[in-house]
């Protein structure tokens, strides 16, 4: 069993922190399969959603584990439970948009700002709202990845 390193909540870690514990570049893809795998703590999960207005005012947390966060509340009393594979993963997905998306656009406000809006490359969907599916998640990183080289059409 991997053991992810908690931190305190800090506003100069990156979102993947949150999650994996450490930088995401100093672990190999197996690695974050793995952990991902394990399921990422609950608590975690909410740390890396709240460091984010745009994630946090969008209930993110409730498209991350499938239900809304008031429901988890009521069943989950003060301890909750890891998250599982699928969960973290959709997590694993918001936390690396939202920090290729810092990367690009260099803060963190103009960054929630483009995921906030409809985007014409994106057929008029909205960044954020297309993060939750693999196939949606995987549009967004490309375009990202264009913008960053200056490809944009």
């Amino acid at each position: 069993m991997l053991t992810v390193k908690r931190h305190a909540a800090s506003k100069d870690r990156k979102p993947t922190e949150y999650l994996l514990g450490r930088d995401i570049k100093m672990l190999s893809p197996v690695m974050i399969y793995k952990i991902t795998s394990e399921g990422f703590a609950y608590q975690d999960v909410q740390e890396m959603v709240s460091v984010s207005v745009l994630l946090s005012s969008q209930k993110v947390m409730s498209r991350i584990v499938g239900r809304s966060v008031r429901t988890l509340q009521r069943h989950g009393g003060k301890k909750q439970a890891n998250l599982d594979a699928k969960q973290s993963a959709v997590a694993l997905q918001y936390a690396k948009v939202l920090e290729h998306a810092m990367s690009v656009f260099g803060t963190q406000q103009l960054a929630e700002e483009w995921l906030s809006r409809p985007c014409k490359l994106l057929e008029g969907n909205i960044p954020l709202e297309m993060i939750d599916n693999p196939v949606g998640f995987q549009a967004v990183e490309d375009y990202l990845t264009r913008i960053e080289h200056g490809v944009y059409q």
